[in-house]
């Protein structure tokens, strides 16, 4: 065997064992509903998804401010987070805190909101209930205007998900919510805006306590659809025990939830956002994952495309031809983010 196929053979194994693997997911602290200790109005934390107990503490998104709704926008890999305090989209930095205005919105009342991106990052859906019916406002990611303007008789929805590109069953770029019912159970609705209608409903099933907020809903890039859930439980008569944010996966077709576990299990989160962790701006001629596109890209596709492998599929249609490998070649002079 070559240089040129062990490397070939080493990118294409890399890639199928860590291709749309997220690993954590970012959350908010919202309005201290349940005071919890420890934690603070506007804290921002990262989940592990694979123990969502182990909760690192981040610095503060910002001061006296009320978060809702956060995604990655694509293309960058920015956390942006829409505040309802003063109606704002905002850029939230991880590492050193604080945020970044965009722009005001405007047009919805005060209260937990939910937030997603379309997936080429153009606009921003945000939503939260104003007065009988769950307002959705698109509106232009760059600069926060109003595009349109959605009001929709339904149960309060405060999370959105957009379906990712390539996702096997579902149509990619359709809109997801999460909507709490009055008898606190939640259902999984999706939203079609052009027809200003809920298009179709699933409850819920496994949650295991009466939901008193849908705080999160996000896509991972794999497909696998996550949301966070908190609530209480009627011990007895009129006595409720509150309950911390578990994490869940959810199945779609059916509406099932696998209880993942609890968000920091030694004190609860109010956390009002759920924004899987995508990691780098995606670079897909980037075949070796080393961050520089080279001959040895090009050896890597050709060894995917020989072998039929999925990875050489750029059109994505199941197909391997020429119109693969002007789908390639585009990615690789457009270069790397």
């Amino acid at each position: 065997m070559n240089r040129i196929t062990i490397a070939s053979t080493i990118a294409l194994t890399a890639l199928s064992a860590n291709a749309g693997q997220p690993t954590s997911a970012y959350i908010i602290e919202g309005s201290g509903f349940f005071g919890a200790p420890g934690i603070e109005l506007t804290q921002l934390g990262r989940v592990d998804l694979s123990d969502p107990s182990n909760v690192d503490i981040l610095p503060a998104a910002g001061i006296n401010l009320r978060f809702g709704g956060a995604d990655q926008r694509p293309g960058t890999g920015e956390l942006v987070a829409f505040e309802n305090t003063t109606n704002a989209l905002r850029i939230v930095d991880a590492v050193a805190g604080g945020n970044t205005l965009i722009d005001s919105i405007g047009f919805m009342d005060s209260g937990v909101a939910g937030m997603a991106y379309s997936n080429d990052g153009s606009v921003a859906y945000v939503t939260t209930t104003v007065g009988a019916f769950v307002r959705i406002l698109t509106v232009d990611a760059d600069t926060g205007a109003m595009i349109a303007m959605n009001n929709i008789i339904t149960d309060p929805i405060s999370s959105l998900a957009v379906v990712p590109e390539g996702h096997k069953s579902l149509t990619p770029g359709d809109l997801y919510g999460l909507a709490l019912t009055a008898g606190g159970s939640v259902r999984l609705v999706r939203v079609d805006l052009g027809a200003n209608t809920i298009a179709s409903t699933r409850f819920v099933s496994g949650i295991g306590f009466n939901a008193q907020f849908e705080t999160g809903l996000d896509f991972a890039p794999d497909g696998t659809l996550y949301g966070l859930i908190q609530g209480f439980d009627e011990v007895a008569p009129d006595v409720f025990v509150e309950i911390s944010s578990h994490l869940y996966t959810i199945d779609p077709a059916s509406g099932a939830a696998n209880d993942l576990g609890v968000v920091q299990a030694d004190g609860t989160w109010d956390a009002v956002t759920l924004v899987i962790d995508s990691g780098a701006p995606a670079c897909p001629a980037d075949l070796t994952g080393d961050g520089v596109l080279d001959f040895f890209d090009v050896s890597a596709f050709l060894g995917a495309y020989n072998a039929q492998d999925p990875i050489a599929d750029f059109t994505g249609d199941g197909l391997y031809n020429f119109f693969d490998v002007s789908a390639f070649l585009n990615a690789y002079n457009a270069g790397c983010p």
